[in-house]
């Protein structure tokens, strides 16, 4: 029986909406607080997505009051005099998902991380030096309470451009791959390691230069799996409601050489040739370390995806091009591009994380639809996403399909990249 995530479907909001407004009043109203507290905050949202702004400059706004300890929100246009904060809608929306959870340092780090991936302070209420405690706590747990209901922008191109990603889908539509430079911080990519070392170092001497099955394994792996970047490219690839496919780390020694030939990535699923015109998997591939030639990096031929078919024979790595990119960038290409990776020629270990994505309807690798109902209820709703707990595939009963998912997934147009 698939896992049920305790936030239901029609729970879930965008970010900024009427909706989302009117349910974070209804959660601070719940709250006690002290009558002294006097407080304000207000948001303009700039470049919000077309459906949600009917203003000439596509902007929004919302501002919550708690005056005397009674909360008051409000969606509206704020007067540039009224304003604490300007932000670009997309890149406050990486704040407005990021769940924070009970460790302290790991939101910490995460708070950072959300910032410099918006390239904005990007303020926060709780955060805020005047207020006591108590409302502090309480606006904390607003946050998260929030954090658990609100999806990602549907209009995927308009949420990848405000992200600053259109040169990547630019270049993911011309040549198949491409990297995002600065994608995580170093203390992140110190974690992962720690993480990956860990688990390899706990397999049996004869498994392999792979550990899989991550999204169970803590809860650094499903924070990389919804990294916003990559999901915006996973989006713009695959349509929205795509799945993990497979999450796993590689740790490369000296001399190894995991990758001996070219290949694409829909070999595993049996793909017919010719390939279908779209993609249907897609890889994501974080360099925990530098990925330089000595490294053995990945190499792939690019513009291969036009082929739509697996490699031919007497093609080598020798007919691609390196993907060469610093600690803390991920490479992200179409799963029917050819590649392939070099041998390692340095001495020490590189580690890398590959999580894999796929179209809502394929079957992946790897199995989450009965994760652990605490991993799924400490993420954000595209978690649940990802594990294949939205749809309705592999949900029906005797008396017929769920038809709740299967309206979610049209409703949120499941497969579609268009708005």
């Amino acid at each position: 029986m698939a896992t049920v995530p305790t936030v239901a479907l029609k729970e879930r909001i965008e970010f900024g909406t009427d909706a989302w407004v009117r349910e974070l009043e209804t959660h601070l109203r719940k709250a006690e607080l002290p009558e002294t507290t006097r407080f304000r905050h207000s948001v303009l949202l700039q470049d919000a997505p077309p459906h949600l702004s009917e203003a000439s400059d596509s902007s929004i706004g919302y501002a919550f009051d708690i005056v005397d300890g009674r909360v008051t929100v409000n969606s509206v246009i704020c007067a540039a005099n009224d304003v604490a904060a300007i932000l670009d809608y997309n890149r406050a929306q990486l704040l407005a998902t990021t769940v924070l959870g009970t460790n302290h340092h790991a939101a910490e780090r995460r708070l950072r991380d959300a910032r410099r991936l918006a390239q904005s302070a990007l303020p926060i209420p709780f955060d805020a030096p005047n207020l006591d405690e108590h409302s502090r706590s309480v606006l904390r747990d607003a946050h998260h309470h929030m954090a658990l209901r609100t999806i990602p922008n549907p209009d995927v191109v308009q949420r990848a451009r405000g992200l600053g990603l259109a040169q990547n889908l630019a270049e993911l539509d011309d040549r198949g791959y491409t990297v995002l430079r600065d994608a995580f911080s170093d203390e992140f990519a110190d974690e992962l390691r720690e993480e990956a070392h860990r688990n390899h170092d706990a397999a049996p001497p004869d498994v392999g230069f792979r550990a899989t099955m991550l999204l169970k394994r803590g809860h650094h792996w499903e924070e990389a799996v919804i990294h916003p970047w990559v999901l915006a490219l996973a989006d713009y690839m695959l349509g929205r409601g795509c799945l993990i496919y497979q999450s796993d780390t590689i740790i490369k020694g000296p001399g190894l050489d995991t990758h001996p030939g070219l290949h694409a990535d829909y070999g595993a699923s049996r793909v017919a040739e010719p390939f279908p015109e779209y993609c249907v998997e897609a890889t994501a591939v974080w360099a925990i370390d530098d990925f330089d030639a000595p490294a053995g990096p990945t190499v792939i031929v690019p513009g291969s995806f036009r082929n739509r078919r697996q490699v031919p024979p007497g093609m080598t790595r020798e007919d691609g091009v390196l993907i060469e990119m610093p600690k803390g960038s991920i490479a992200f290409w179409h799963g029917a591009s050819w590649h392939g990776a070099m041998p390692r020629e340095r001495e020490g270990k590189r580690t890398s994380l590959h999580n894999a994505y796929c179209r809502f309807f394929m079957r992946p690798l790897e199995r989450y639809d009965d994760i652990d109902q605490a991993i799924v209820d400490r993420n954000p709703p595209i978690f649940s996403t990802l594990c294949g707990l939205d749809d309705a595939f592999g949900k029906s009963g005797y008396h017929g399909a769920d038809f709740e998912r299967m309206r979610y997934s049209a409703e949120a147009r499941y497969g579609s990249t268009a708005f």
